[in-house]
């Protein structure tokens, strides 16, 4: 007849508990009677039972293990009503480090020297549902209890020995409350682990000292050979931990890893990762905190309220998994995904598009996009940024042919860049697109070695600028011209190109109140060897304005040329023509 939970409680009462196989109706139950018990019966005896958690207490004999009582906790499973006993697990104090058969035939004496109280034996004489899928599991296992600072019980840790290896292991699911972070010490194995909280910063040791630890999992491996003990250490730390306005850390757990041999050879041993449930400007995310710089990273799975914030538009389309990182000392973070759709910027299409927020510490919500923008065969960076009248893109590039950027405007904007410039190669570009009230602006900024007629060559820094409206596209190119040869110092113009998209010329001036010789006005353009005018008078009037026109070569193959034209104050003019 199946054993009532009624009837456990009143056995129980005289002190004395009676077991027998045949009261218990699953084979798993009943093996453990024949294979380890000695027979189909075991009695408890001293026995002092608790009513709610099914647990007695008392001492059985178990023959394998010697005539002699063992101290036992043997505690009881009920079925799913709650009526009848199913089965029981017994902890059984062995009388000797050397377990013998049919129990695993370790020797743990060895476990003594990392402070085990006495081995222990567990028999699992419970149902099996993975039974049926034919995955066979231990009914004995050996272990060993230790004593902690604090705690009433000893602590039982299972062992396994592999190739001369224990590996010991205790899981708590209920956590097992410690007094403080420095009894970590007092775990198997774990000389050194009260040195967690020095990975900690400064501001931290007050949480630390509040916190109420509780062990949840505990695993210590530990070879006697050559003494290395390895392990890892899982514990709570806290319910909540406030920690700025508006910043608060749920559920702080660490994982503490410990390596002896490290620790002796001066590498610290002990690694310390925490975990929690990080709550700041309205985000809720599981996080991973970085210690000691206490930044915490994880993902969202839903960051809609940001996006109605920052850019509801953005938050329609859709996003793919998010990245969070907040900074912990100051309350910034930033939120990083992907989109699902494919979206323009100021009537841009990007390619591997990512989306990326950032606020908190004070700061508003700001949403930026970025992506890859192709120029011809030029893969770029691009940036976007939310402005008053809407998205606007930024680029960066290292170089890129100025005629591939006027073709990609002219798809883009429905104009092209100045003709006249189209041989430059352009270093260390930025350029932007953003919208306006009527339409959007294109402006450009960049360097370049500027190639002209006769193999002369200068500097330029250009800015260049398209804006669309209600009109026909308003296009201008303005620069720093700087002019430089061997018989003169450099001389800066200021260049204007023609506006006329197609036009191939343009023009540069450089005016000086004092004025200069007229030969050291056209140096910069005469080669080292000779000089138009060598031997003319010194009194001939100084030059005040210098005015360049090129004119590029054509596309039919006629010639380019540069025109050079000085003013004096006597409105003297002189002109110097090069062409290819």
């Amino acid at each position: 007849m199946p054993l009532s939970v009624e009837e456990l409680a009143e056995r129980a009462r005289s002190r004395t508990l009676p077991l027998r196989a045949d009261e218990f109706g699953t084979p798993a139950v009943r093996k453990v009677f024949a294979t380890f018990l000695g027979g189909p019966e075991l009695t408890l005896s001293d026995v002092e039972f608790d009513a709610g958690s099914m647990t007695a207490r008392g001492h059985c004999t178990i023959p394998s293990l010697g005539p002699d009582p063992c101290p036992v906790t043997a505690q009881f499973l009920s079925g799913a009503l709650g009526r009848e006993v199913e089965g029981f697990v017994l902890v059984v104090d062995a009388p000797q480090w050397r377990l013998p058969e049919p129990f695993p035939a370790h020797d743990l004496g060895p476990l003594e020297a990392l402070g085990a109280r006495t081995p222990v034996v567990v028999l699992d004489a419970t149902p099996r549902p993975d039974e049926e899928a034919g995955r066979e599991q231990p009914a004995a296992l050996a272990g060993a209890g230790w004593e902690l600072p604090g705690l009433d019980e000893p602590v039982l840790f299972l062992a396994s020995l592999h190739e001369g290896t224990y590996t010991l292991s205790a899981r708590f699911p209920d956590g097992l409350s410690l007094p403080s972070l420095r009894h970590l010490a007092d775990l198997p194995g774990c000389t050194g682990a009260d040195a967690v909280t020095e990975h900690f910063p400064g501001e931290w040791q007050g949480l630390l000292a509040s916190a109420l630890p509780a062990l949840r999992e505990v695993t210590v491996s530990c070879n006697p050979e050559d003494g290395r003990v390895t392990g890892e250490v899982q514990v709570d730390l806290a319910h909540e931990w406030p920690l700025l306005d508006g910043l608060t850390l749920g559920r702080v757990a660490a994982r503490i890893a410990l390596d002896s041999a490290a620790r002796h050879d001066g590498r610290g041993g002990l690694s310390v990762e925490l975990s929690a449930h990080l709550a700041v400007g309205g985000l809720e995310s599981a996080v991973t905190v970085e210690l000691p710089a206490l930044t915490a990273h994880g993902e969202i799975a839903d960051a809609k309220g940001l996006f109605d914030s920052a850019a509801p538009d953005l938050g329609r389309t859709g996003t793919g998994r998010l990245s969070f990182l907040c900074d912990l000392r100051d309350g910034t973070f930033v939120v990083a995904g992907e989109l699902l759709s494919p979206w323009e910027i100021a009537g841009v299409r990007i390619e591997d598009q990512a989306v990326m927020l950032a606020g908190g510490g004070g700061r508003a919500l700001e949403a930026t996009l970025t992506g890859t923008l192709v120029l011809g065969g030029t893969r770029i960076g691009v940036r976007g940024g939310r402005t008053a009248q809407g998205w606007g893109l930024t680029v960066e590039a290292d170089r890129i042919a100025f005629r591939e950027i006027g073709a990609w405007t002219e798809r883009t904007l429905g104009s092209g860049l100045p003709a006249s410039l189209a041989d430059l190669t352009l270093q260390n570009l930025y350029f932007e697109v953003v919208p306006t009230p009527s339409g959007r602006l294109f402006a450009l900024e960049g360097s370049a070695e500027f190639p002209l007629p006769a193999g002369l060559c200068a500097g330029l820094q250009l800015g260049a600028r398209i804006t669309t409206g209600d009109g026909p596209p308003e296009i201008e190119a303005t620069g720093t011209l700087l002019l430089g040869g061997p018989q003169a110092s450099p001389m800066e113009l200021e260049l204007v190109a023609d506006k006329d998209p197609d036009a191939l010329s343009w023009t540069a001036t450089w005016t000086a109140q004092e004025g200069i010789a007229l030969g050291e006005a056209l140096a910069p353009l005469l080669p080292a060897t000779g000089s138009p005018t060598a031997g003319l008078p010194n009194l001939l009037p100084t030059v005040e304005k210098i005015s360049l026109r090129c004119t590029a070569p054509t596309a039919d193959g006629g010639s380019g040329s540069l025109v050079l034209t000085t003013d004096t104050r006597q409105q003297a003019r002189a002109v110097l023509v090069v062409t290819d």
